[in-house]
């Protein structure tokens, strides 16, 4: 989970980054805070379900969660996966 959370962190360090700083809408929706804690459990999920039992490992899978499970949704709404394509 800490990984997918800190991936949210860096792009609130880089929203602040910028002058003037205004806090990107998102972040004043409660619904965008579900929706984070629900991937951040996702991805803790993914760690567990690799049965992944070092920690960078599971921070690994952590950040990459959001990139995999897109790619698995796209994958569910064709059909599957092109093999051989």
């Amino acid at each position: 989970m800490g990984g997918s959370v800190a991936i949210e962190l860096v792009a609130a360090y880089e929203a602040y980054q910028v002058e003037p700083f205004r806090l990107p809408e998102r972040y004043k929706k409660f619904s965008f805070y579900i929706i984070r804690l629900l991937l951040a459990m996702a991805a803790g999920g993914l760690a567990v379900a690799y049965e992944i039992d070092k920690p960078l490992l599971a921070v690994n899978v952590g950040v990459s969660a959001p990139l995999l499970l897109q790619t698995l949704a796209r994958g569910l709404q064709r059909g599957g996966t092109d093999r051989g394509s």
